[in-house]
């Protein structure tokens, strides 16, 4: 049973924010019609990345990659997307003549490792990348189409949604052949493979083993190795988050609202309960109200017109959030079950991050979590 919690629900009101940032502040989660049921069925392209996590054994993770994704083939290079001999690789699959003087160089690929994990959103496949240039490298590659867009230092991880997965492209095709010897593939293609996605797109976490959100271990008050598993497993948990609210809710974005919600998950998986100095860190908070200039809070609002003035705002705003978060959280107590794990996470999910910063954000979410779980029980 959980305890009640006095709070203030608060009054709807406008705040004086750009037009821009009153829209960022909008829930995306409660936009949807009809979210999903949490019994997520196994998706085709786990079967796939099963294989190959044995074939990366004997042929190491970068050969598996490169086979799976032409990209990998090419280095990172400004406008390299743009030459014809990448669109017809990477768009068209065309990679037997490839011939390439200067490839993805890594420091490190038989560092890479590849492995699946069992998360409260099922099965996703997990490339680990030790060596930090590396990452960036390869970040650049399934994000930026190889150009040499900049990588924020406390960007460690990444959940690539819908990559097109040229490996498994070419087994439909050599299994419909198989059956259809004198049929028009490509016709095929364009028909009943193209619309549906889950036969050729994967979901990839990407993950660097470098210190979660830039923060070094000795800001925290811990020993390096012991920050260094720490920060694994934040990671980890942090982007399973993501695919929990991706398949529920069909939104996983970077928006502040989506950043607190994961990294609530990342910290108390794998530190018992949330850790609030550690996440004000994470954003940067770790002197309120001064804001440490290259923390994660400006990898959410790049895109966002914020005056100084706003800024200011949001600022009060997450520390806000960070604290009735935590509230939140000592109420509840230890995470006991992936049932529990869920209902926190939809009383995140579907309460607005302007709400959750409120007088009485913690008693919101204790609100909605009971609702929750009363509706589940």
């Amino acid at each position: 049973m959980i305890p009640d919690i006095s709070y203030v629900r608060p009054e709807k009101k406008e705040q004086d924010f750009s037009e821009k940032l009153n829209e960022y502040f909008q829930n995306k989660f409660c936009s949807q019609e009809k979210k999903q049921e949490t019994s997520f069925p196994e998706e085709s392209y786990i079967s796939s990345w099963e294989k190959y996590c044995e074939r990366a054994m004997e042929e190491g993770a970068l050969s598996i990659l490169r086979s799976c994704y032409p990209q990998f083939h090419f280095p990172i290079e400004e406008g390299v997307d743009k030459t014809q001999v990448y669109a017809e690789a990477v768009l068209k699959g065309k990679t037997d003549h490839l011939n390439i003087s200067d490839p993805l160089n890594l420091n490190d690929p038989d560092g890479l490792k590849i492995k699946i994990h069992e998360s409260i959103a099922g099965k996703i496949p997990v490339l680990v990348i030790p060596d930090a240039e590396d990452f960036i490298k390869i970040i650049q590659c399934i994000l930026y189409k190889n150009n040499p867009f900049p990588v924020p230092l406390s960007m460690g991880a990444l959940l690539a949604n819908g990559v097109n997965n040229w490996d498994r492209i070419r087994s439909l095709k050599r299994e419909w052949t198989i059956h259809n010897p004198l049929g028009n593939w490509n016709q095929e293609f364009s028909k009943n493979i193209l619309p549906v996605h889950g036969l050729y797109k994967d979901k990839l976490v990407i993950l660097s083993t470098k210190p979660y959100s830039n923060v070094p271990a000795r800001s925290l008050g811990l020993a390096d190795e012991v920050w260094e598993s720490y920060s694994f497993s934040i990671r980890l948990e942090h982007e399973c988050a993501h695919l929990y609210t991706l398949k529920r809710y069909g939104q996983a974005s970077n928006n502040l609202h989506d950043e607190l919600i994961a990294d609530y998950i990342g910290i108390s998986k794998a530190a018992g309960s949330y850790r609030k100095e550690w996440m004000l860190a994470f954003m940067g908070l770790e002197e309120y109200p001064r804001y440490r200039k290259g923390a994660r809070l400006e990898n959410y609002i790049g895109d966002v017109a914020v005056s100084s003035e706003n800024f200011e705002q949001l600022i009060d705003i997450i520390k806000n959030a960070i604290d009735n978060i935590a509230e939140f959280d000592e109420v509840l107590g230890v995470m006991s079950s992936d049932k529990d794990q869920m209902y926190r996470m939809d009383a995140l999910c579907e309460t607005d991050l302007l709400e959750i910063a409120s007088r009485g954000g913690a008693g919101l979410l204790i609100e909605k979590y009971n609702e929750i779980k009363d509706i589940n029980f």
